[in-house]
């Protein structure tokens, strides 16, 4: 019977694998902001591999897993802070000079807060659904602090680049695509 109550959950792990590609189309949707593909295609590779592959097919049981994908999330989450920092103030930070360290910390504190939240959400399945989500029960705090610290060092490195790119110019793929979103959303409805 425990066999067949796992396929349930790999069944429904499936299926939210592949609803969830939807959230970021419908969030530029709804926001009412052109798309940014390549803001596509990462989320969309990174819910094949956290829904599809980790849940669906079990990979969160191999060690590290759930690590690279808590670096992964914490790169991607930085990079919507980024966004949002561009949508919010109505500017390129890279041209704001003023605010530029203001934007560092936004768009870190962002990243740290949406790892923490992840973390309260797993501990509540565990609690209210009694779904341990990989291992926690066991491995409890060492768990969350090494899941935070993955995301906050993707944050972070992703930083160095965007103050690498500040301060020499050398862009680079993410800087691309901040630039991209600006000139197809903000730099245009200033016009």
């Amino acid at each position: 019977m425990n066999f067949v109550k796992k396929d349930y959950e790999a069944l429904g792990m499936t299926l939210v694998a592949c609803i969830t590609p939807l959230i970021v189309p419908i969030g530029f949707k709804l926001l009412k902001l052109k798309p940014v593909y390549e803001i596509y295609i990462i989320s969309t590779i990174f819910v094949y591999f956290a829904s599809l592959i980790g849940s669906g097919f079990g990979w969160y049981s191999y060690f590290g897993f759930d690590k690279v994908l808590h670096f992964t999330s914490g790169w991607f989450v930085t990079t919507l802070a980024v966004i949002l920092y561009f949508a919010i103030r109505k500017t390129n930070a890279f041209e704001e000079k003023k605010y530029f360290t203001l934007f560092l910390v936004f768009i870190n504190a962002v990243n740290i807060a949406v790892a923490e939240l992840w973390e309260f959400y797993e501990y509540a399945m565990l609690i209210f659904f009694n779904n341990d989500c990989i291992n926690h029960y066991s491995q409890g705090v060492h768990d969350t602090i090494t899941d935070c610290l993955c995301a906050t060092f993707a944050g972070i490195l992703l930083t160095i680049m965007i103050v690498r790119y500040y301060k020499s110019g050398k862009s680079n793929f993410f800087v691309n695509v901040y630039e991209k979103f600006y000139v197809r959303n903000i730099e245009r409805k200033d016009v």
